[in-house]
């Protein structure tokens, strides 16, 4: 396991077992990287995991923050704010099933929504995403090979995000996100175990890299037996 990922669960189990209390200044970064022995790039990372599970914040000039009302214990939240959805439900087994794994063209609307040419190829993916076993989303994927390079049913079969990350380098900053509801279809159904017509809760995004490229233009759909879904505004 990558250092930071280490950091990051040493400091949640922190703050899950109340040594960091809700609302309380985190150690600067200087002070972390001396007590794990590493660099403050290595903690920076550790803290944006921290971040994108909606455990802490960070506020300019002052520091990085415990949120207050934090569901520590409740595996039945989907943090829907985190850029990197289901994989980073820490202390639970996240698989996947993989319904569709292609290179096409892009679209018009694709091509526009990635800034790039109708003719550079895209990933189409497709995956139904398990926690525990249990089916908890089923989250589409366009991807350009320009960027998102070799690719393979391996890697899908875990984090896109974690390769793209720890193999490719590329740092992931932010996405434009809009929430709708909708209803079930049939693959709705057999993964979710509810009935066509049901509702859904369906996520599109575009997902921007630290330098403003966008590189993921995604769909992600929810059961409304997931439980609850939680967004945090700064």
């Amino acid at each position: 396991m990558p250092k930071y990922k280490e950091i990051a669960i040493a400091l949640k189990k922190k703050i899950v077992e109340g040594d960091f209390k809700e609302s309380e200044l985190l150690p600067d970064q200087e002070t972390l990287a001396k007590m794990y022995s590493t660099s403050r790039v290595t903690i920076r990372k550790a803290i944006q995991l921290l971040i994108d599970e909606g455990l802490v914040y960070t506020r300019r000039g002052s520091g990085t923050y415990v949120r207050s009302n934090i569901k520590k214990n409740d595996t039945n939240v989907t943090q829907i704010n985190s850029v990197f959805g289901t994989s980073l439900q820490e202390g639970a087994e996240v698989t996947s099933k993989i319904i569709r794994f292609d290179v096409r063209f892009p679209t018009v609307s694709e091509s526009e929504e990635l800034k790039i040419k109708h003719i550079d190829p895209v990933y189409d993916i497709k995956r139904v995403r398990y926690v525990n076993e249990e089916a908890r989303s089923i989250e589409t994927s366009i991807m350009p090979l320009k960027y998102i390079k070799d690719l393979d049913e391996t890697i899908l079969m875990g984090s896109i995000y974690n390769y793209i990350r720890e193999e490719l380098g590329y740092v992931i900053s932010a996405a434009q996100r809009v929430i709708l509801a909708s209803k079930a279809n049939e693959l709705d159904s057999e993964e979710f175990g509810i009935e066509v017509g049901d509702p859904i809760l369906e996520t599109n995004q575009v997902v921007f890299f630290d330098d403003g490229t966008p590189f993921d233009l995604s769909k992600t759909r929810y059961p409304y037996t997931s439980g609850k879904i939680v967004a945090d505004i700064n």
